[in-house]
């Protein structure tokens, strides 16, 4: 770690306040002093033309350890491939970054630059739902853990609860039931096409009684034989209707304990999810974070009625990036975009996206061109605010005495990092 770092000559921005140029002094990974004259032999980073930025705080993300993956208990990542996503983090201005496959034990930690923390959903409805879709990764030392204890011993929130593994949809579109159908079909079957069978057969609900009529004509249209209706009926079945209903029973028992604990809970929304989540927002006092309400089962209208909805019962209102702003295979930039215009994004995150997540400073840049956001606006969805949310008391922000994590960005697209800061320690990502 390097004893005494500067910043020099870049322009400062920090959360809700105006940019201001000053040089920046860092010893032993804390910002010492602000905007004051530092020796010339100091190890030093000529910021000229770029901006500097607190470090990003990610509260949403998945696969940066070698734990079992998202809600249904997947197998793990390699250690390599972990390593390899917390690296692709740190290099898009990440410092600190939340798990919340859930069911990680901070034994499955990896070893990196990046601050990577833990969410916990080591509740008994939740395990009932890995079970009923995956569960391969989880080991009896997974399932013997509770929530409580992964909270005492340094899980900074519950969460994810729930997700599209789970509850129908995401994963359940573009892995699970492709999965099972790829035999049957002899091709592998894309994402959107999984999502028409899933709706047809169970409705947007996923509660519905199934509707075989509706599954027979949604086969037709993808040119598909009759003859293949039962093969596809089961595999939507059992993994995108049985899993929802203890699923959603782990809402429950996940609100009850953010009550109990005051700690916040991360949650899956989407259309499934999206009538018992607003249901417990205004019935308890849990700390909810609405993840991802730019999930790709709502429209623009029903996402921003929703997030009003939410928010005036005092829930943290996520958005996360997705592959909406190149990539747009999983997602597209309109539900997010929608949010952005009426005010209504608190924090930026990534969530996972298959692998293809894109980074959180490319929705800022695309807002502040847009004009939905003032720059200190959005730069605070993804530093100062989730910092808040997840009590990273010590970052999020650029100030004397505070954690030295900073991402130094080009000042005219902050989405092209130049170089990141975490606790003091320089990554060149030029």
């Amino acid at each position: 770690m390097a004893t005494r770092l500067v910043i020099r000559d870049g322009t400062v921005v920090n959360p809700q306040q105006s940019t201001h140029e000053a040089d920046i002094l860092i010893e032993d990974g804390r910002i010492i002093d602000i905007g004051g004259t530092y020796a010339d032999d100091s190890e030093s980073i000529d910021a000229t033309d770029c901006l500097v930025l607190p470090g990003l705080v990610n509260g949403h993300a998945h696969g940066c350890t070698t734990g079992p993956l998202f809600s249904s208990g997947a197998m793990p990542l390699g250690e390599e491939q972990a390593l390899s996503n917390a690296e692709r983090h740190l290099r898009a201005g990440v410092t600190t970054l939340v798990n919340v496959c859930g069911f990680g034990l901070p034994s499955d930690r990896i070893d990196h630059q990046l601050d990577i923390h833990l969410g916990t959903t080591h509740l008994p409805a939740a395990v009932e739902a890995a079970d009923l879709v995956d569960a391969s990764g989880m080991q009896e030392r997974h399932r013997q853990m509770t929530a409580q204890r992964m909270i005492e011993n340094g899980a900074v929130a519950l969460g994810e609860i729930g997700s599209g593994a789970t509850l129908g949809g995401g994963v359940a579109a573009y892995r699970y039931v492709p999965d099972a159908l790829e035999g049957p079909f002899g091709r592998r079957l894309a994402p959107e096409e999984a999502t028409v069978l899933i709706d047809a057969l169970v409705g947007p609900s996923r509660l519905d009684e199934p509707d075989d009529g509706a599954l027979a004509l949604a086969l037709q249209a993808l040119g598909v034989s009759a003859d293949l209706a039962p093969e596809v009926r089961a595999a939507i079945l059992r993994y995108a209707s049985a899993p929802v209903l203890a699923s959603l029973r782990s809402f429950t028992e996940a609100t009850e304990l953010s009550e109990q604990l005051n700690v916040p809970a991360v949650f899956h929304v989407a259309r499934p999810s999206a009538k018992t989540l607003l249901h417990l927002a205004r019935h308890t006092n849990a700390r909810i974070v609405a993840g991802h309400v730019n999930h790709t089962s709502f429209t623009p209208d029903a996402a921003v009625e929703l997030a009003r909805q939410l928010r005036a019962e005092g829930a943290t209102i996520d958005v996360s990036s997705l592959d909406i702003v190149q990539a747009r295979r999983l997602a597209t930039p309109d539900v997010a975009d929608a949010l952005a215009r009426e005010g209504l994004v608190d924090t930026l995150s990534t969530d996972y996206a298959g692998g293809a997540w894109e980074p959180m400073l490319g929705v800022v840049q695309r807002w502040v061109e847009a004009g939905y956001v003032t720059l200190e606006a959005g730069i605070a969805m993804c530093t100062e605010t989730p910092a808040k949310v997840f009590g990273f008391e010590d970052r999020g922000r650029i100030a004397r005495g505070l954690r030295a994590d900073l991402a130094i960005v080009a000042g005219d697209n902050v989405s092209d990092v130049r170089w990141v800061v975490a606790e003091g320690q320089v990554v060149d990502c030029g």
